[in-house]
């Protein structure tokens, strides 16, 4: 605790995950910004392991074991102006302190894009749904806001995947943790025919664990259920940021009644599986209710330390400061994780941050936007929305 406290800089993640977004880049974290040093690195010319064990991985970790900041990580640095940050908050508090890569995670978003939803925060090149709604209502994917630049959704090519996926098997004995996001995950063969591939002797030490929004439960001739005796342990992180008419539009086109009943029907078969809330404009003033909503009804935990920072214009940051004060006395209450700690700290850290209200009219003209595409009016269901 005592060097976590001096050093300012060290971070667990650059020691011990693989990070690669849909276009392909890898990356500190998925939180982190582009590196310079690093941009070579890319699915569609190399391997995990030729970027994780990297000339230029092995600099960025040497310099926060030094103490220096990296520039790329600034997100976190700004936030623990006023708190605890995605550093502090989120990942090194609930990892071991290592200071040399030797148990690794992997979180490559490498199994395709498919999604059959279309959220409204999402990246478009994370959906392949919220690609086609963009295209529609904007004519384009390039929506600024959610692009400043050309990079786009990649697809993996086969023989490329097939790179990726002998890379891993050679370095197997090193991995301690698998972290499956989309896209949809369940509903990717890709993603099964990885999971096929991993030997029975060596998924019997690695921790499984999936992104899923849980409107299916089954693929084919796969489930959930397949890889419960396979790993030595599995978790779902189950994506919901509201409840029942709200949750259909955040979540778009969502069936509400089929997610209750596979929530349902998970938690009750002991899946080890807590909800994970992206908190943005439409769900933070209902964090409360949300939270008492499926603990009441179902018995989950759910969990609020994803918090959207893309697009920009859909940021908490940019509330108007008196309706910020005021969340941030509504969410001074003792909500607490299993660790003691508030649910809400990096909520309300993200609340202390400036922001510019101008963004505000950026949000309305992007959600009007995609209620008259959706034919689904967001306002009906948010009447009061900063009135």
């Amino acid at each position: 605790m005592g060097f976590l406290k001096r050093n300012k800089s060290y971070c667990v993640m650059p020691f011990s995950e693989i990070y690669a977004d849909s276009a392909g880049r890898y990356k500190l974290c998925c939180h982190a910004g582009k590196m310079d040093e690093l941009k070579k690195y890319n699915t569609s010319t190399h391997n995990p392991f030729d970027f994780f064990l990297s000339k230029e991985m092995d600099e960025v970790r040497n310099k926060m074991l030094s103490g220096i900041k990296i520039p790329e990580c600034q997100i976190c640095y700004d936030q623990e102006k006023h708190g605890k940050s995605f550093r502090t908050g989120k990942y090194n508090d609930r990892y071991n302190i290592v200071t040399e890569p030797i148990e690794i995670g992997l979180k490559l978003r490498v199994n395709g894009s498919f999604c059959n939803l279309s959220c409204y925060m999402c990246h478009p090149y994370n959906s392949s749904t919220k690609r086609n709604e963009m295209k529609e209502t904007f004519g384009t994917q390039l929506v600024k806001g959610f692009y400043n630049d050309s990079n786009q959704y990649k697809a993996v090519k086969h023989d490329r995947w097939n790179s990726i996926i002998d890379d891993i098997l050679k370095h197997i004995h090193l991995i301690k943790h698998i972290h499956l996001t989309g896209g949809e995950p369940l509903q990717l063969p890709k993603h099964w025919e990885m999971i096929d591939k991993i030997p029975k002797e060596h998924a019997k030490n690695i921790g499984l664990a999936y992104d899923t929004n849980l409107t299916e439960l089954r693929y084919k001739n796969h489930s959930v259920y397949d890889v419960i005796d396979k790993f030595k342990r599995v978790y779902y992180g189950i994506s919901c940021d509201h409840y029942q008419e709200k949750l259909s539009w955040i979540r778009y086109p969502i069936d509400v009644k089929q997610f209750e009943k596979n929530l349902k029907e998970m938690l009750d078969s002991g899946f080890n599986a807590n909800i994970s809330c992206t908190i943005s404009l439409l769900n933070v003033f209902d964090l409360i209710d949300i939270n008492n909503y499926y603990k009441n009804k179902f018995g989950a935990n759910v969990h609020f330390n994803s918090i959207v920072t893309t697009p920009n214009f859909l940021s908490i940051r940019h509330l108007p400061l008196d309706v910020k004060q005021k969340l941030l006395r509504q969410l001074d209450v003792p909500v607490y994780d299993r660790r003691g700690v508030s649910k809400f700290q990096l909520v309300k850290t993200q609340l202390k941050l400036d922001g510019d209200t101008t963004n505000l009219q950026k949000a309305y003209d992007y959600m009007d936007k995609l209620s008259k595409n959706r034919n689904f009016d967001w306002r009906k269901l948010w009447p009061d929305f900063l009135k």
